[in-house]
């Protein structure tokens, strides 16, 4: 693999929008020829489940879907390990963004992974915050491989919201069901709902930079066969991470703990 280029950006900016607003968009922070490795990564892996001709990574998706859903969650699982997706969301001026923010000399990755949503809106996350992670504190990178809006569905954060510290979260949605893996929570309606909801339409490539105190979630799509694919990862700075500090601490942050006073 090439290493991939330092791009040439204004850190302070980013730092200062990051603390202001919760989060930071950087517009093209991925090539084309970045998107074209990343998507063909994702493609070729899709193509080994079951071959043919289709060059498009969302027929794609679909076709594979229809042939074996347990296979299209193999596929969603064995991305998070992808080391193209490592390539691209390690490289050198996003760790240096995260160092300089938290003035920590050593980052620590949560590992890189996707989020596929299709026309079905099985999987879209309520708001929640940033848990269960190896620090307290960290950096979440969000990043579409197909632009995100009205129809094809995207990001939706909470005005503010990452000010207040973190929230209690629980196991079920906001509808009373239970949430579709327990391995995910969100917080409370009569929460969220007292911050201004704010739809991030993105461009393809472009990523977005979020304090993980930041209340996020998911907002659908409206047409059908589309897919919108982001890739992510999460940065927890050495200074945040209570399993280096204390004997009986676990090495993610339980979902219960009180997030707040972790460090204390």
């Amino acid at each position: 693999m090439k290493k991939n280029k330092v791009r040439n950006w204004n850190y302070n900016l980013a730092i200062k929008e990051i603390k202001k607003n919760g989060y930071y968009i950087y517009e093209n922070f991925f090539s084309p020829n970045d998107l074209k490795e990343i998507k063909n990564s994702l493609l070729d892996t899709l193509h080994y489940i079951k071959k043919d001709n289709e060059k498009d990574l969302a027929k794609k998706y679909y076709k594979i879907k229809k042939f074996s859903k347990k296979l299209k969650g193999n596929w969603y699982d064995m991305a998070n390990y992808n080391l193209t997706l490592f390539k691209h969301l390690h490289s050198e001026d996003i760790l240096k963004l995260i160092k300089k923010f938290y003035r920590s000399k050593v980052i620590f990755s949560a590992r890189p992974c996707i989020h596929a949503h299709d026309s079905s809106n099985d999987y879209l996350l309520e708001p929640h915050q940033e848990t269960n992670m190896f620090s307290r504190d960290g950096i979440l990178l969000w990043s579409p491989l197909f632009d995100t809006n009205k129809e094809n569905g995207g990001l939706v954060v909470y005005k503010n919201s990452h000010k207040y510290g973190f929230f209690k979260h629980k196991l079920k949605s906001s509808s009373g069901k239970k949430t579709w893996t327990k391995n995910f929570t969100n917080i409370d309606p009569n929460i969220f709902n007292k911050f201004e909801r704010v739809e991030l339409n993105v461009k393809a490539g472009s990523a977005v930079f979020m304090i993980n105190s930041m209340v996020h979630g998911g907002y659908p799509m409206t047409k059908k066969n589309r897919v919108r694919i982001t890739i992510t990862e999460r940065y927890n700075p050495l200074q945040k991470i209570p399993f280096l500090k204390k004997e009986k601490a676990p090495l993610n942050i339980p979902y219960k703990a009180d997030y707040n006073n972790i460090l204390e």
